[in-house]
């Protein structure tokens, strides 16, 4: 039997600052079943102007690239692969990071996903979540690594958030992000979904998150990824991070 899968997916840019680009990227390979959200680790602005082109945005479309390609061209096991082109990925991006001058190094957080054989294969680094839902249950099948640097930041400079404590497996706030450093595949998680029995799967970014996480089971369930986003911004009218959702959606069985 072949599960079939109705795929939406959307992505908008934050309203934070007019001249903030949207650093999300949300990209499907539907001949593949290869899905990809990212979410580029924001820059400080320069006298009152945000860094353009944004080294942010560069880092998600380099890992997107070459995640994709790795993924493309690959055999084997499948959740192996995803965190190998993660890392491949990474190093790409430490590459960039050697030849521009930045205060600190460009990077995003994200979360990989293929659908393979009726199981998704998944792993994810940093802050963006992943949700199933099974009849009248979701589940949040990923952890934000972020919870505690953001229980304590007041306690740590930005400097040391930025340059002791991301990708420092070591430290009790420690944080992933694929920003070049070696050290990011400690925070590297992986796993594998069978879904036979699951009805929906839901990628977000963490701007979705204020939302997603009080709203309505039935509401999740009944909304496209673009209809997610959309009432995700009516949730809230404060400045809003930049939201993304891919959605997958079982239909039917094929016998």
């Amino acid at each position: 039997m072949v599960s079939q899968m109705k795929i939406s997916y959307g992505t908008i840019k934050n309203t934070k600052q007019q001249d903030k680009p949207n650093e999300d990227l949300v990209f499907c390979d539907l001949d593949r079943n290869i899905f990809i959200l990212l979410d580029g680790v924001s820059r400080d602005t320069i006298n009152g102007e945000y860094p353009f082109p944004s080294p942010a945005a560069e880092a998600t479309e380099i890992l997107k690239a070459n995640i994709h390609k790795e993924l493309s061209v690959t055999l084997g096991n499948v959740r192996d692969r995803i965190v190998t082109a993660m890392m491949k990925a990474n190093a790409k991006v430490q590459e960039y990071n050697r030849e521009h001058i930045l205060d600190f190094a460009a990077g995003a957080v994200g979360i990989i996903g293929v659908i393979e054989d009726q199981r998704f294969y998944y792993a994810y680094i940093g802050d963006c979540y992943g949700r199933v839902i099974t009849g009248d249950k979701v589940e949040i099948f990923t952890t934000c690594q972020t919870q505690e640097i953001a229980r304590h930041k007041r306690e740590y400079s930005t400097y040391e958030i930025r340059h002791i404590i991301c990708n420092n497996i070591k430290h009790p706030c420690g944080y992933g992000v694929l920003n070049g450093d070696e050290r990011a595949y400690d925070f590297i998680q992986s796993g594998v979904i069978d879904c036979a029995n699951i009805d929906q799967i839901i990628l977000s970014s963490d701007g979705m998150e204020g939302y997603l996480s009080g709203a309505f089971i039935g509401e999740i369930y009944e909304s496209t990824a673009q209809e997610l986003i959309i009432k995700a911004m009516r949730y809230n009218n404060k400045a809003q991070d930049d939201r993304s959702v891919i959605k997958i959606e079982k239909e039917h069985l094929l016998q």
